[in-house]
């Protein structure tokens, strides 16, 4: 399946269109688009809908459509890192 990622961050600001499937995590696909982009990956979040997603959970888990767009934000614009729980 095809998601877009809107990266609104440093010099490869842009969308990417990348193929998941639906067992992906979350964590995958932002290891995948960070490499892509040049950025650190625990410097930001992918967010879908307004939500910070789960990086543990799957495409699926989620709940993302077919081409949904998802947007990978800094933590320091979105009010720092979440809660991990060991």
């Amino acid at each position: 399946m095809r998601l877009f990622i809107q990266a609104p961050i440093g010099p490869q600001t842009g969308l990417a269109e990348i193929e998941v499937i639906p067992d992906h995590t979350i964590g995958e696909i932002k290891q995948q688009v960070c490499a892509s982009f040049g950025v650190d990956p625990s410097t930001v979040a992918l967010m879908y809908g307004g939500s910070i997603l789960d990086e543990n959970s799957t495409v699926a888990q989620a709940g993302i459509p077919e081409n949904a767009q998802l947007a990978l934000m800094p933590y320091n614009i979105i009010g720092g890192r979440p809660w991990i729980t060991p």
